[in-house]
């Protein structure tokens, strides 16, 4: 414990206070994919990595290049640092890698934290909900109908600790959480929340291929799903027919 470190390797001092915007595994890997298909849409450089002795020793490797699984990017352009993580932070490490990010944004003079995530499926319209450390955001969101408030609820985890840090201590952290399958990964759940986002901070953010990859993996599980129906059927019946697995 307390060796949570955030490294940079550009000055990200230098942009004026800019967007944090966090995506972490979770739900539907939704925070994750997000914030990926963010850095490559906006072309965003790399500006830093988080260490701990507690994360799972591994790399992540894009475009052929070895990466630390947990990063930073930023854009000096669009004025935006995404912070993501494309491995589960440990329950024994959220409070410290919160604190760590908290006071990164603070260091940088960032505008605001927006954490992008996924929450429970709850229908078939996947929905995308808002919580806000700020109530003003809150009110604006549900205004423009970008997303639903959500009254009553628990959120764990990294964003938790970060919506409750912003709430203290009057610092505007956002979460925005799209509906999303908690079996699979949900690059559909990744692409509501990214058009939500959009909306929110007037950054033009293409969604095509997360949503050409939607289509395509939606009828990938219906495949897989008809297929599972039919072995537990047991072998056909029809002449030359067979059985799936």
């Amino acid at each position: 414990m307390g060796d949570v470190e955030i490294h940079c390797t550009a000055d990200l001092k230098k942009l004026k206070t800019p967007l944090v915007i966090v995506g972490f595994p979770g739900t539907g890997l939704v925070g994750s994919v997000a914030a990926s298909h963010i850095v490559d849409a906006l072309s965003m450089s790399f500006g830093g990595y988080m260490t701990s002795a507690e994360f799972a020793p591994l790399a992540a490797i894009h475009d052929y290049q070895p990466m630390p699984a947990a990063r930073i990017h930023y854009s000096e352009k669009h004025n935006i640092v995404v912070m993501i993580s494309e491995m589960s932070i440990p329950v024994s490490s959220s409070l410290e890698v919160a604190d760590k990010i908290y006071n990164f944004a603070k260091s940088v003079n960032a505008s605001s934290i927006i954490s992008l995530g996924g929450i429970s499926l709850q229908g078939e319209e996947k929905g995308v909900y808002i919580v806000s450390s700020d109530q003003q955001i809150v009110k604006k969101v549900t205004a423009k109908k970008i997303g639903k408030p959500i009254r009553e609820g628990a959120t764990t985890g990294v964003t938790g600790v970060l919506l409750t840090k912003g709430t203290l201590e009057k610092f505007p952290i956002t979460t925005i959480l799209a509906e999303s399958s908690e079996e699979y990964l949900d690059p559909k759940a990744a692409s509501n929340v990214v058009k939500a986002l959009t909306k929110m901070i007037d950054v033009p953010i293409k969604t095509t291929r997360l949503d050409e990859e939607a289509e395509e993996f939606g009828e990938g599980i219906k495949e897989a799903v008809t297929k599972a129906r039919i072995s537990k059927k047991g072998p056909s019946t029809n002449e030359g027919g067979t059985m799936y697995g």
